[in-house]
């Protein structure tokens, strides 16, 4: 699949790893995926095999944001955190998640990637556990204070 385009590439992935129909993590997973597929086109060219490392970094990257983003989110209603009713604020609040969020990811993240065929699961697990907790904070906060 080296010749096909990214896109291409990157779903088929996703329906042998992650086939719809699964728990809500997976579910959050999926979606992420998929948005980051969406957001190929900023990255550059559309071939697989085209793909600079520091591309496949950026969707990796994007992808882990967006997945932190979700899981979020989902906690947020699972939780039953009170939100302003103000569509401009939950909008403005959902922004300012996502800038947030990707932010962290960079900062965390980016400098683990170089090297993340040496890094264990348990060590990104605990970054993106860090940088997920931070943002259901953040949200939680701005929660109360449109309350």
């Amino acid at each position: 699949m080296v010749n096909r385009p990214a896109a291409d590439v990157f779903v088929a992935m996703l329906e042998f790893l992650c086939p719809p129909g699964g728990a809500i993590d997976e579910a959050i997973s999926r979606q992420a995926m998929l948005e980051a597929i969406g957001n190929l086109e900023d990255i550059g060219p559309t071939g697989f095999g085209e793909m600079a490392p520091e591309q496949l970094r950026e969707f990796f990257m994007d992808f882990v944001a967006l997945s932190i983003e979700g899981r979020v989110i989902a906690d947020i209603a699972a939780r039953g955190i009170a939100i302003s009713s103000d569509i401009e604020t939950v909008e403005n609040t959902h922004t300012q998640l996502h800038e947030f969020i990707d932010g962290c990811c960079r900062v965390h993240l980016s400098g683990l990637l170089t090297g993340l065929e040496a890094l264990s699961n348990r060590e990104i697990d605990q970054r993106v556990d860090e940088i997920y907790e931070a943002a259901f904070s953040l949200i939680a906060e701005a929660g109360e204070d449109a309350q």
